[in-house]
């Protein structure tokens, strides 16, 4: 049985919050805007077998972060927005899907990909499920592009833990407790692990958020609106399949006065979208 508490949030809230402040206040112009101004591509178009025609807009089309606002309705008549989401441009990454979770909207969903045989998979918010529903087979392997949204970042504090509890702890008393015969479960010395150095992602409290430990690769930036957003490229080895390749995007208001630079350890907790890549390498930005 199953000890995972976390729950899909199907809302948005919180990624527009730390994206644009009050979304309440704003998310109206932010449709307009992008209803207005935005572009799509013809890979963002789709109508399905029941006659119902679904486009996603997004604005601005020069930057990586955008607001998308996702139209549908029956093919050749009015379409009518059904979710706005933000919109961010990820790494390519090969991942085999395991499972998804279609959301009440009907047009967006979060998908699960195997990472390593065994262990639990890691989920993922895809904006384009409305698109994509019908090639998101478990067993079978897509190119999706990945990124995060930050909702907390920082320097990383500490380069060791102390564990006391849990799997990793109960399996140190088994070996602690084999070498030294005659001592008892109390006498057993917490786990000290190392964390200088180390890459780690862990599951948060709903599914496509993570907590994560990492090493800053690469820093841009971009702007959604008037919010300047700091972009950080990571990685995450494993032994067994190409390392995880992520861009995380942290709105500028959540650093302070701390400025990510490349080779700095960090903690972030982030929130992840994905979606199978768009194959038409000529339309790079929305048209």
């Amino acid at each position: 049985m199953s000890n995972d508490t976390r729950i899909h949030n199907e809302a948005l809230g919180q990624q527009w919050a730390v994206l644009v402040g009050d979304p309440r206040a704003v998310m109206d112009q932010i449709v307009g805007t992008v209803l207005h101004e935005g572009r799509t591509r013809a890979a963002w178009q789709f109508t399905n077998g029941r006659g119902q025609e679904h486009v996603l807009m997004a604005w601005p089309p020069d930057q990586p972060v955008r607001a998308g606002v996702l139209m549908a309705g029956e093919a050749g008549k009015n379409l009518r927005p059904r979710s706005a989401m933000p919109i961010l441009e990820g790494l390519p990454n090969d991942l085999t899907v395991e499972a998804t979770h279609a959301w009440h909207t009907g047009v967006e969903g979060d998908v699960a990909v195997t990472m390593l045989e065994g262990k639990n998979p890691m989920w993922f918010y895809t904006p384009t499920f409305y698109r994509d529903a019908q090639e998101l087979t478990p067993g079978v392997t897509h190119t999706f592009v990945l990124a995060g949204l930050a909702y907390g970042l920082r320097k990383a504090l500490v380069d060791d833990m102390t564990i006391t509890q849990g799997p990793r702890y109960e399996a140190h008393c088994v070996a602690w407790l084999a070498a030294n015969p005659g001592k008892s479960r109390t006498d057993v010395p917490p786990l000290k692990v190392r964390l200088a150095g180390r890459k780690m992602i862990m599951p948060g409290q709903a599914y496509g958020e993570y907590q994560i430990r990492t090493t800053v690769q690469g820093v841009e930036s971009c702007r959604l609106d008037k919010a300047d957003i700091t972009m950080l490229r990571v990685s995450f080895e494993f032994e067994d399949r190409p390392p995880l390749q992520l861009m995380i995007y942290v709105p500028s208001s959540l650093l302070g006065d701390y400025q990510p630079a490349e080779g700095d350890e960090i903690e972030a907790y982030v929130w992840l979208q994905g979606r199978i890549i768009d194959f038409d390498p000529t339309e790079d930005m929305p048209q």
